[in-house]
């Protein structure tokens, strides 16, 4: 955490455009005050080009995103949202690089939670006229014009985000920080240092399922689960596995 506030306060010494909210005390009523829809799985739209007002990285836009799951909340400010770089009203073009960073604190945060918390990453099925792309390696956000015109903002987006996240794991989530950089590739390259560590312990904690799982079912195998050609097999035999050792427990 102390790297990423070192970074933060580099741009504003620097008098970069940064803007700081506060998420609202009432999610809920905030939310449906603005008139933009935000409900677990509901808003299963697909934004086409031309209902779109702003994409936000893509294919040819630098993009990041990760989720840092920290267990201390006494590390982040709850409900703090910091944009580095415009707003949405403000931005001119309809193709810009984009980057964020979703801080998640609680006591009983443990590694074994990291794939869940990676999986709600991708919220576009959550938020109405927000969709996000997936493509390997890539963050690719539409907007629609229709939730511009309401007033969508990054403001928006990160009191969307800490919604649902503490909407999904209220036992588990205490505390909520945003990172949002809009301005360019230069400013969100100087989070990567950072964001390559955090990404490494996912990277450890999925290596360590995959080694897990190959010596449950006594698997020699080098490859990985992904690229395995047995692993529709694989996985059919865990199910019945599963299911078997239910019946006799039960």
């Amino acid at each position: 955490m102390q790297d990423l506030r070192k970074i933060i306060e580099a741009f504003v010494n620097n008098n970069e455009n940064i803007k700081i909210y506060d998420a609202s005390q009432n999610l809920l009523e905030y939310l449906i005050s603005v008139g933009l829809g935000v409900k677990l799985d509901s808003f299963k739209e697909i934004i086409l080009e031309e209902e779109t007002q702003i994409e936000l990285g893509g294919i040819k836009n630098y993009s990041t995103s990760v989720i840092y799951p920290i267990s201390d909340k006494n590390c982040i400010q709850d409900g703090k949202i910091i944009l580095i770089g415009p707003e949405i009203q403000e931005i001119q073009e309809n193709k810009i690089d984009f980057g964020q960073i979703i801080i998640i604190a609680g006591e009983n945060i443990s590694e074994s939670h990291y794939t869940d918390f990676q999986r709600l990453q991708f919220i576009s099925d959550s938020i109405e006229g927000f969709m996000i792309r997936s493509i390997p390696r890539r963050f690719w956000c539409r907007i629609s014009k229709d939730a511009i015109k309401k007033g969508f903002s990054f403001n928006l987006l990160g009191n969307s985000i800490i919604y649902l996240f503490k909407k999904q794991f209220p036992e588990l989530i205490e505390a909520v920080e945003i990172i949002f950089i809009s301005a360019n590739e230069q400013n969100i390259k100087k989070f990567k240092e950072v964001i390559s560590k955090i990404r490494e312990i996912y990277k450890r904690n999925w290596a360590k399922k995959i080694e897990e799982w190959k010596e449950r079912i006594g698997c020699n195998y080098d490859w990985i689960c992904d690229v395995c050609p047995y692993n529709v097999t694989c996985y059919n035999i865990s199910d019945i596995y599963e299911l078997r050792k239910n019946i006799e427990f039960d």
